[in-house]
């Protein structure tokens, strides 16, 4: 999750809490096509289906049991075999690309933020004709929990190529803190209304505490975070689904600019210059391998900021770090297209099963016992259920001890409509979070998404630029007055400028099209 989604960022980061694990290729090596039974009584072959989800919890070596108790379901209610696999964080784009590449079969797969990529290399199977055959149950659920017209984020060239994964898309910028040493210090969170208030609590928090770091990123690498979380607490800013940053509309003006140029971006990164500074952060903020979750858990780290939905993530990040975690909201949410295709469901374009393929993601979207497999294994094994909305793990167990859990991947497969919680959460989150998802500002570019096929060359080169400045700048340790013109300059010699002019004719073109 690079870039600036990633990449604008790093002011605070904004990635999912969770162990990067070594992943492991997994589930039956061998699933041979068999004959089963329509529930008319005829018979009919049994078509198996690969789908692989990235996971942030530990992953066993062996996912016998878990395919078994899939199959258990799908075999008998849409006569289809499936081949599960998981992979961790560091491995699934990897593990997917190879699988694309090489024919392996591979055909529903996801890639936060690459959605656009895969679109642009061919890569993907158009699922308009599929959904209106076996996918009515999930359009009706999204038109349902966001609105008519979801799938636009996901439409290019007149065809739809993925599904959202139906979750809490809204994902407003949070101050996440210790609560315990907040209210030592002094102060509530009442102190708390917007960015502009945090400097007077990392001053209270520092002074009461001195060996404890105020503000940190949340993950490893301060450039996989969000600045844009950030910025769009000062103004309404599009990507127009490309991470990179050279090409975005701010408002609603129809013109692409270069974000690294505007007021916005300068003003952000000079902000956190004097965090930097002040000492508000690590002096080493920009290359560090310590992030928040391990400088709170140690007691040595007090906030951060990141995006969450719902009003429930500081109870999860508690649970992970073993501190009073608590968030407040400091600044809205803005929809542009890349907030819903973020996370999207994909079928390679190369399937022979296409039809059984697009039966089982329907499944994942409309089945409450499939879905919860999926995510948190055989029930009474891996977890009891609590009650109707709640479970939790058995007596004794956790979920580095339970045999599977992929409990953290819970926002990225299916409908979190569906989903269980955990013992302890409020179930009126979840429906605020979908609630929320109709309710929040969208842009007017929503739908536009940007074709980078004749751009691939330049944006490689213009993401090493970025990669190369973005982690000093929003972390304070480089000078925007003396690196932002050096910045730039490197951007433009990359081809940034071919992108933005590329990007400005795609979207008026779009812009026209919408007037028809």
């Amino acid at each position: 999750m690079k870039r600036t989604r990633g990449i604008l960022a790093s002011v605070m980061s904004v990635t999912l809490f969770g162990t990067v694990l070594t992943a492991c290729s997994t589930g039956t090596d061998k699933s041979t096509e068999s004959t089963g039974s329509k529930s008319d009584g005829t018979s009919s072959k049994m078509e198996k289906v690969v789908i692989a989800l990235p996971s942030f919890n530990k992953i066993p070596d062996d996912m016998s049991s878990i395919n078994e108790a899939i199959n258990k379901i799908t075999t008998k209610k849409i006569n289809v075999q499936v081949d599960f696999k998981v992979y961790g964080p560091a491995d699934y784009a990897q593990k997917v690309n190879l699988a694309l590449q090489s024919g392996e079969q591979l055909d529903l797969f996801t890639s936060p933020g690459q959605f656009p990529s895969y679109a642009a290399k061919k890569q993907l199977y158009p699922l308009e004709d599929l959904i209106s055959k076996y996918g009515q149950e999930t359009k009706t659920i999204l038109d349902k929990d966001f609105g008519e017209g979801l799938l636009k984020a996901t439409t290019m060239n007149g065809h739809i190529y993925g599904i959202p994964a139906n979750k809490g898309m809204s994902v407003p910028l949070n101050f996440v803190y210790n609560a315990d040493l907040l209210k030592e210090s002094g102060l509530t969170p009442d102190d708390i209304k917007s960015v502009s208030d945090l400097p007077k609590i990392f001053d209270a928090v520092k002074k009461k505490y001195p060996d404890v770091v105020p503000f940190a990123p949340i993950n490893v690498n301060p450039s996989d975070t969000n600045l844009v979380r950030l910025l769009r607490g000062t103004g309404d800013i599009d990507l127009l689904t490309d991470e990179s940053g050279v090409g975005v509309v701010v408002g609603n003006n129809n013109k692409v600019v270069n974000l690294y140029e505007t007021d916005v971006f300068k003003n952000g990164v000079n902000m956190m210059r004097d965090w930097y500074n002040k000492g508000y952060l690590q002096k080493d903020a920009a290359t560090t391998s310590t992030n928040y979750a391990d400088l709170v858990s140690s007691g040595r780290g007090f906030s951060t900021l990141g995006g969450y939905s719902g009003m429930e993530a500081g109870k999860a990040v508690s649970a992970q770090t073993g501190k009073n975690i608590a968030m407040k909201r400091i600044a809205p949410f803005y929809f542009d297209t890349q907030a819903v295709d973020f996370v999207v469901w994909m079928m390679s374009s190369t399937t022979k099963v296409p039809d059984a393929a697009m039966k089982v993601l329907n499944l994942t979207y409309t089945d409450k016992d499939l879905l919860n497999t999926m995510l948190y294994g055989v029930e009474g094994r891996d977890y009891v259920k609590v009650d109707d909305h709640h479970v939790k793990y058995p007596d004794g167990k956790d979920a580095a001890s339970v045999p599977y859990t992929a409990q953290l991947s819970s926002g990225i497969l299916g409908s979190e409509s569906l989903q269980y919680l955990f013992e302890g959460a409020d179930w009126k989150d979840t429906e605020l979070k979908l609630k929320e998802n109709k309710e929040t500002k969208r842009s007017p570019y929503f739908g536009f998404i940007f074709d980078q096929s004749s751009v691939k060359t330049e944006l490689s080169a213009v993401n090493n630029v970025v990669n190369q400045y973005i982690p000093g700048l929003v972390t304070g340790v480089l000078d925007p007055e003396t690196t932002i013109t050096k910045f730039v300059k490197a951007l433009n010699d990359a081809g940034a400028q071919t992108i933005i002019q590329k990007k400005q004719e795609q979207l008026d073109k779009w812009i026209a099209e919408q007037k028809k």
